[in-house]
């Protein structure tokens, strides 16, 4: 591989969350208890010599208390581009000063995907508030993103409408549901698709195997980790 061409690392550090989201694309739950080791972190970062944008998935991310360390890891190899870290926001007040200064001090751009839609909404009706005084925090750091991740069933434009109305639409990724993990069987919705600005890409499961891109092969991958 041409060690100049730019690629992200998509890990999936852990499969336990705090929301249960009964759609969830990865099987995560409050139940699941894999967290991905360090070790196994460091693997899959040097299994590459090029230059990297790496996003931090779950679960929830923010309940691996290896979280920071595998940061560092990666950025202290001097090759990563971009930390992103996709949340559904729920313990961001208890981490976002400590983000911010992480990306302060390595000086590395942060990004941080948070999750809206109807169940989340349902454990925290003022989620879309909490991600507007999250993105007023953020607005002036040139080197700290919020980004919404809007996902819909059909029927939830009332949850667009409040993401407008909080002024927040400019920040959304706005899309519906898709049909894999324990969304699979529902036939109204497409299958899922990576929409990438960078020349390549891979997706690792939790346990650091990696599927290339196929989403729905880590999906069901992560299934079949939980049923056994």
């Amino acid at each position: 591989m041409d060690t100049k061409m730019k690629i992200r690392q998509y890990i999936n550090i852990t499969n336990s969350c705090n929301a249960d989201c009964e759609f969830c694309c990865m099987w995560s739950s409050s139940k699941n208890s894999t967290y991905m080791s360090f070790a196994e972190f460091k693997k899959i970062i040097d299994s590459k010599e090029n230059p990297f944008e790496l996003q931090i998935e779950g679960g929830e991310p923010l309940l691996h208390k290896d979280m920071y360390s595998f940061l560092q890891y990666g950025v202290e190899t001097g090759r990563c581009l971009k930390v992103i870290i996709l949340t559904n926001g729920f313990l961001l007040d208890e981490h976002f000063n400590k983000l911010v200064e992480f990306g302060k001090s390595n000086n590395i751009p942060i990004i941080i995907k948070i999750s809206v839609n109807y169940w989340l909404y349902q454990i925290d009706n003022e989620i879309v508030k909490k991600c507007k005084d999250f993105y007023e925090l953020s607005k002036d750091n040139p080197n700290f993103d919020i980004i919404l991740n809007v996902r819909l069933r059909h029927g939830d434009d009332w949850i667009v409408d409040l993401v407008e109305e909080a002024g927040l639409k400019e920040i959304s990724n706005i899309f519906y549901l898709q049909s894999y993990g324990k969304y699979e069987n529902e036939k109204g919705y497409s299958k899922p698709v990576i929409v990438q600005n960078i020349d390549d890409w891979f997706i690792y499961a939790c346990d650091g195997t990696c599927f290339g891109k196929d989403l729905v092969a880590r999906s069901d991958y992560e299934k079949r980790r939980i049923a056994e």
